[in-house]
Formats: structure tokens, C-alpha cells, sequence
């Protein structure tokens, strides 16, 4: 993809997305070699997703330049929640020396998991398609546990120790595209269990809000609403940013830097054409 659209790149997106939502990732680079092609296409996609298409790759890029800038400041440890299809394990260069905790529900991790042996096998079942399985990065992290936890029934606290996390060692969490489909109440639980587990210095990743400050029209929003709930993950709790900082300050995390989808926008992507202001990304430090 030509720039300025490579803002995250992402070599497993296409393979490993379940099909059909990995139709924008396989289609994109087929345009890559007709710059107005390409344009038409990203801007399509933005329109069709009002603009949540962009979002979602802008926040990937974010949070991974605050992973990066907590590894050069020697962050030895990495706990992504709710990890789904997260690829940094593998797609990362710098986490060559850090050790990678996955954190899911059991029924996701083990269809991750046979997502990635049908892409190694390259029978292209991983995302449903025919083709799905050229040629990709390696699909097996060195450093990287898998740690299974039914948030109903299990304590993350007690998973993660027996999957080998060091509390007294710096440590990055991921916690991306959850928050808002959480109850208040389990918002701040998670935080206070995570800085609690946190050696001093270690950082918080996470993204709330979904869509307060999008300035969208009332179709639109009921319409990503809609979207959402569809998929069985209706938005629960969009918190404010004076609500956020208040929940991170009571967990004894201070807030380092909280930004909207258009700050990381007028970053990353100077067209930014059709980007809201989705969601937010907070990073904290214990």
C-alpha cells in the first residue's frame, strides 16, 4: 500500500480475520500498484464504515508506538487483555526479548490458535477463503504464553502467576477495544487488579470511550450502535475523559497522555479525511 495509507501495517491481517471482514485488508494491497485506485478504495472503506475503518488502524499504530517507547525504557513484560486475533507477538521486532502474556477467554484463544495452524498448514480455511494463506510472518512468538481465563470463573491475578508473570519486573498492558463493552464497575476492578500486579514504572494501554466527541449525526451513531450489538458486543460504558483519568487516578495510575482517533490522525495520517473521534487512548503509569 502506498503511503501515506500504511500506517500500521499488518502482514497477518488479511489471513487471519475471519472472512468477510478481512475484505478490506485483501483488497487493499491488490490496489496498491494504482495510487487513484487506492485512494478510491480507502475512501470507500471510510465512508462505509463511517470512519471506523481508519480508527481501527490509527489505534493500532498508536498503541503500538507507546509499546515501543515502554520497551526502549526497558519493559520486559507485555499482558494484552482480551487479546482476540492481536498479532504483536508476532509482527513486532522490538518484543524479541519480552515476554508476551495473551489473555483470553478459552473458546477465542483456541480459535486463534487454529486459525494460526491452518495459515502454517496453508490449507486457506483461516479466513474462509481460498488464497488466505500465502505467505506469512512467523506464526509462532518466541516468549509468548497463552494464558486462558473465564472471566466469570477464574481470577486473572491467579492465571497469570501460574503462566509465569514476575510482578516485581516493569510490564506493559494492552487493553484495547474492551473497556467500553464492560460495566463501570468491572472497568475499575481490572484496573486496580492490574496496578496492583504492576512493579512501579509499569504502563497501561487502554481505549474507552466509543464515540462521545465523535460529532456524528444520530443516524450514524444508532447505526455503529447497531453494528456493535449485532455482533454481541453492545457499548456498555462510554466514558468520558474526566470520567476516565478519575478511574485511572483511583487505581494510582497518572495519566501520561489521552488522545482522541484525530490527534492520532494529524500524526499518522495527514489526509485525514473522514476520521472521528471515536474513541480515546489513554496511557498511565503505575
Amino acid at each position: 500500500m502506498p503511503e501515506p495509507y500504511r500506517v500500521a501495517p499488518d502482514p497477518l491481517a488479511a489471513r487471519l480475520v475471519p472472512w468477510p471482514l478481512a475484505l478490506p485488508a485483501r483488497a487493499l494491497p491488490r490496489a496498491a500498484g494504482s495510487p487513484a485506485a487506492a485512494r478510491a478504495l480507502h475512501r470507500a472503506i471510510g465512508v462505509a464504515t463511517f470512519g471506523v475503518g481508519y480508527h481501527v488502524a490509527l489505534r493500532t499504530r498508536a498503541i503500538d508506538d507507546a509499546l515501543r517507547e515502554a520497551v526502549a525504557r526497558g519493559t520486559s513484560q507485555l499482558v494484552v487483555l482480551g487479546a482476540g486475533l492481536d498479532s504483536r507477538a508476532m509482527r513486532l521486532p522490538e518484543l524479541a526479548g519480552v515476554q508476551v502474556f495473551e489473555v483470553d477467554h478459552p473458546s477465542t484463544q483456541r480459535d486463534k490458535v487454529e486459525r494460526l495452524a491452518s495459515l502454517a498448514r496453508g490449507d486457506g480455511s483461516a479466513a474462509g477463503a481460498p488464497g488466505a494463506a500465502r505467505a506469512a510472518p512467523a506464526l509462532e512468538a518466541r516468549g509468548l504464553a497463552r494464558v486462558p481465563v473465564d472471566f466469570e470463573r477464574d481470577r486473572l491475578d491467579e492465571a497469570l502467576l501460574a503462566a509465569g508473570f514476575r510482578p516485581a519486573e516493569p510490564t506493559f498492558w494492552i487493553w484495547e477495544g474492551v473497556a467500553v463493552y464492560l460495566t463501570r464497575e468491572a472497568i475499575e476492578a481490572t484496573l486496580r487488579l492490574t496496578a496492583a500486579l504492576s512493579a512501579p514504572g509499569s504502563r497501561i494501554a487502554l481505549t474507552y470511550g466509543m464515540l462521545p466527541g465523535a460529532e456524528l449525526p444520530a443516524w450514524a451513531e444508532r447505526a455503529i450502535r447497531g453494528l456493535f450489538r449485532s455482533l454481541g458486543e453492545p457499548v456498555r460504558t462510554p466514558l468520558a475523559r474526566e470520567e476516565m483519568r478519575e478511574l485511572l487516578a483511583g487505581a494510582g495510575l497518572r495519566v501520561l497522555s489521552d488522545e482522541s482517533t484525530v490527534d492520532w490522525a494529524a500524526r499518522y495520517w495527514p489526509p485525514h479525511r473522514g476520521v472521528r473521534a471515536i474513541e480515546r487512548l489513554a496511557v498511565a503509569e503505575r
